[in-house]
């Protein structure tokens, strides 16, 4: 009888959790199954009251409008956003890698003065709003004579993207051995030659993770480049289809549609390097 209970009791836990699981999964995903339901329902539809949560009809007349540049899309030039947007995120997240794996490791194997408070420094740095710097670095870009430039937003992205990078790969770098590179050392490869050859390949989990992390942010961010940039040409995805909204004439099937379009570049980027970014995480969130 006991035992009939406890198998009940572990069934009943299992069934619960599976249900809220469930639960989430469906709260979590509805925004984003929404979002493909309206950029594939005609306008007409959208306005009346007969709302139905499946898809009823496949429209891909907004789909076509966006990336043409046709109907209410004619002053979008959405190509133009999706070239700037990658042009900017991949260079600046390359420069932040660049720099984050070696900063990276310099603070997590070399001794000197201070190099904890530095790191902690870098990370407190991560922590300011990214709405208290714009003024500051709308100055600074002026000043710099980068207005309504690409390359600005390149160096900026890199400003806010670096600092959890750099955390990042240090706590990657820590949970490294040393005896590798130690012994490459004592096989005749220099200190260089074997972090190039040792270390740098058990850390591509955490490069590729650091990467992809600095990606999302960067193609995400709307502040920057609603800031920096007024030229319809160098506009960034994040921002490109902002014009389309306005007030009850919004077309909410075209606006789904670039943010479906949108979110391709991150779906794909997750799917090819999901094993290296859970690994690189993982270890990323040691503390040390």
């Amino acid at each position: 009888m006991t035992l009939n209970k406890n198998k009940l009791k572990k069934t009943s836990s299992k069934v619960l959790f599976f249900a809220v699981l469930i639960l989430l999964i469906v709260l979590i995903d509805f925004p984003i199954y929404w979002m493909v339901k309206s950029s594939l329902t005609s306008v007409d539809k959208m306005m009346t009251r007969d709302v139905s949560l499946g898809i009823t009809e496949l429209d891909f007349s907004s789909y076509k409008n966006i990336w043409n540049g046709t109907d209410y899309a004619s002053q979008l030039k959405f190509k133009d956003y999706l070239i700037n947007s990658l042009i900017v995120v991949l260079t600046s997240s390359g420069i932040s890698i660049a720099i984050a794996t070696l900063a990276g490791y310099s603070l997590s194997r070399f001794k000197y003065k201070h190099r904890d408070s530095i790191a902690q420094g870098i990370l407190y740095v991560y922590m300011f709003p990214q709405m208290i710097l714009t003024t500051p670095m709308l100055m600074l870009v002026i000043k710099l004579g980068l207005y309504n430039s690409l390359l600005s937003l390149i160096l900026v992205y890199c400003t806010f993207s670096l600092p959890y990078s750099i955390w990042m790969m240090r706590s990657y770098f820590n949970v490294l051995p040393k005896e590798l590179e130690e012994a490459a050392m004592m096989d005749g490869c220099s200190k260089l030659k074997a972090v190039w050859k040792i270390m740098f390949p058990l850390a591509l989990p955490g490069v590729v993770a650091t990467v992809t992390y600095s990606f999302i942010i960067g193609w995400s961010n709307v502040i920057y480049p609603l800031t920096f940039i007024t030229d319809e040409s160098k506009k960034m995805v994040s921002i490109g289809f902002l014009s389309l909204i306005s007030g009850d004439m919004t077309p909410w099937n075209g606006v789904m549609a670039a943010a479906t379009i949108s979110a391709i570049p991150v779906v794909i980027l997750f799917m090819f390097f999901q094993r290296y970014l859970i690994g690189g995480l993982a270890a990323g969130g040691v503390k040390s």
